[in-house]
């Protein structure tokens, strides 16, 4: 079954805005029936005292009767209609319908008054009005304003065509005049419905904008909250022991997927994984949480395995699980061991780590894999390679964020800009290579990072055992496959 946000997304904007309106139509409702049933109300009591003192004062009555009666039924459709509304408080549509019937049943009735030819009868004027007043105060959809509408002027057009004018008795231009009337008829309630169609834009435009901000902050709070434990799964820097390690993280957006993962053996050696997933934000995040698990795993079951073996594992892991969404990792695997003097690293298409020897000579340890997941189990070597690191060396790597960073002429820092930084900058002191060269990063960058960019170093200190064979630029020129 496919998911899909944007459906998602529609489904809460029309619940909550439907929501708003039922609450909005139920304070308008009672203004609108306690306001119209009033004015109707004082009007009765009005013609009910003119007739009681036109009989007490023996003047000829004109007929009322049939008038006090439907004013009666008038008055209370519009007081029974605002105590329903005041004591049950309706929920969804029955109110809407509730509106609907009392503006149609309205009209309907100064139809017909004015068909009886009873006295104070404005016909489809009155309706006109009472019309307009409902899509002025009522939140309603210009679809829900022309449905009373479109009732009383078909009742109208019947009553005007079948009773006031009778085809078979009128002759042909009070027919015409009567169809004239009819046509044009529409446009007295033309006002109403403009009033009500620019209301419920602006209201639907207001609440949108509304919606998106709220979405907009719960999104951000959602964000702190994930950047919040995606970042708890990062290791905390290790500032004492015979292998150290420092980092700086910079994510382009709240969350990246560049991540760090390290493991320290009971016995001193340090193992460190830099991984760097496609993509950025959310996704990316969502994929490094899930690799972070599989590390996990691999050295609770394997707590002396070697960086061959992790990218191997990683990368029948990717290539089995998201390189079909194609989604693809890079992975720096690194195990120094401070006892044998030896780094151990295999990196599946990652940028070259630099070595950096305690006399300041470099060293660069380049990929000896493709990319994690562009091939299946079977036809990947992670080729891992070791080289010698002793008291004082340490090894920088980074992700790519920090090499594609571009000044304002689009240039980019590159791999050979970093070299040169590493090379001679001979006051940094071990420790201390992430924060410089963050630094260096974003006086080089123009601009907001294109990209997430972390940038480890992974250090033995000064006055570690060196073995018996040499000194640390000798160790430099060897590399065992």
């Amino acid at each position: 079954m496919a998911l899909s946000s944007s459906a998602a997304y529609t489904t809460d904007f029309h619940h909550e805005f439907r929501v708003e309106t039922e609450r909005l139509l139920l304070r308008r409702f009672l203004w609108f029936t306690g306001v119209i049933g009033g004015l109707l109300l004082l009007g009765l009591l009005v013609r009910t005292g003119a007739l009681v003192w036109a009989r007490s004062s023996q003047v000829p009555l004109p007929r009322g009767w049939p008038w006090w009666f439907l004013a009666l039924i008038w008055v209370a459709m519009y007081v029974a209609a605002f105590w329903y509304a005041k004591s049950r408080r309706p929920v969804g549509d029955v109110l809407v319908r509730l509106s609907i019937g009392i503006v149609a049943v309205d009209g309907l009735m100064n139809v017909l008054m004015r068909a009886l030819d009873l006295p104070a009868a404005m016909g489809l004027s009155a309706f006109t009005l009472t019309h307009f007043l409902a899509c002025a105060l009522l939140p309603w959809s210009p679809k829900q304003a022309i449905r009373p509408a479109l009732l009383v002027l078909g009742f109208s057009a019947a009553v005007r065509l079948l009773w006031e004018t009778p085809v078979w008795s009128s002759g042909t231009e009070r027919i015409v005049g009567a169809g004239i009337g009819i046509v044009l008829s529409p446009l007295l309630v033309a006002p109403g419905f403009a009033v009500c169609w620019m209301r419920h834009s602006r209201r639907m435009e207001t609440f949108k904008l509304r919606f998106l901000q709220n979405k907009y902050g719960e999104m951000r709070r959602e964000l702190v909250d994930a950047r919040r434990i995606h970042e708890s799964l990062f290791p905390a820097s290790i500032a004492e022991g015979p292998v150290r390690l420092s980092y700086e993280y910079e994510p382009m957006r709240a969350i990246g997927g560049d991540f760090l993962f390290a493991h320290r053996h009971a016995d001193g050696p340090l193992s460190v994984v830099l991984l760097d997933v496609t993509g950025h934000g959310i996704p990316a995040a969502l994929t490094v949480n899930r690799l972070h698990g599989e590390l996990e795993r691999v050295f609770a079951e394997n707590p002396d395995i070697g960086p061959g073996e992790v990218l191997r594992l990683l990368n029948r892991y990717v290539h089995l699980t998201l390189a079909t969404h194609s989604i693809y990792a890079t992975a720096l695997c690194v195990r120094i061991d401070p006892s044998a003097d030896r780094l151990e690293y295999a990196s599946g298409g990652h940028p070259p780590a630099f070595v950096r020897g305690v006399d300041g000579t470099l060293e660069e340890l380049e990929s000896t894999a493709f990319v994690l997941g562009a091939c299946a189990g079977a036809d990947f070597d992670p080729a891992p390679r070791s080289v010698p690191f002793g008291s004082g060396d340490s090894v920088v790597a980074y992700t790519d964020g920090a090499i594609e960073a571009r000044d304002s002429r689009g240039a980019m820092l590159r791999i050979d800009g970093l070299r040169r930084l590493l090379a001679s900058a001979s006051d940094v002191h071990n420790g201390a290579w992430p924060g410089a060269i963050r630094s260096r990063v974003t006086h080089f960058r123009s601009g907001p990072a294109a990209d997430d960019t972390l940038i480890i170093e992974v250090y033995r200190p000064i006055g570690q055992r060196d073995p018996a064979s040499g000194a640390a630029a000798g160790r430099r020129a060897s590399v065992t496959p």
